[in-house]
């Protein structure tokens, strides 16, 4: 899991150089590619957070907000993960006969419900963080 979560943060920063934007999802297409854009920027900010609650010189209670917004967004985007990893395994299916269109839509809908419950998290997150530095 650390491995996919380090592709998947590489891979948002390489978007984001490429883009020359700090809003990765705002550069997506597909629901897939903003859950991916969104899983990113959840992992690269909350590296971000560890390092500044480590820090001796960022005050008490920023490190406890800092741990809060990441205690809230984790599993919303862990769940954001998975659901798009459940969607690109129903294409695979899809593709080789094993399943139906209505399975897809049922996962690529609850992708779009998570990934909409994921999203304001995240953004407390880097809002917090970037409120820290």
């Amino acid at each position: 899991m650390r491995m996919l979560r380090t592709f998947v943060a590489l891979a948002v920063l390489s978007t984001m150089a490429a883009c020359a934007s700090l809003n990765p999802v705002s550069k997506t297409e597909t629901t897939e590619q903003k859950a991916y854009a969104l899983y990113g920027t959840f992992v690269i900010f909350e590296e971000q957070a560890a390092k500044l609650v480590q820090s001796p010189e960022v005050p008490a209670n920023v490190k406890q907000a800092l741990r809060d917004a990441d205690k809230a967004a984790k599993p919303a985007a862990d769940a954001v993960l998975d659901g798009v990893q459940t969607v690109l395994t129903v294409r695979r299916q899809l593709l080789a006969g094993e399943t139906t269109e209505e399975r897809l839509a049922i996962a690529v809908s609850n992708l779009n419900l998570w990934y909409s419950t994921a999203r304001p998290k995240v953004e407390q997150l880097v809002k917090v963080v970037k409120g820290a530095e």
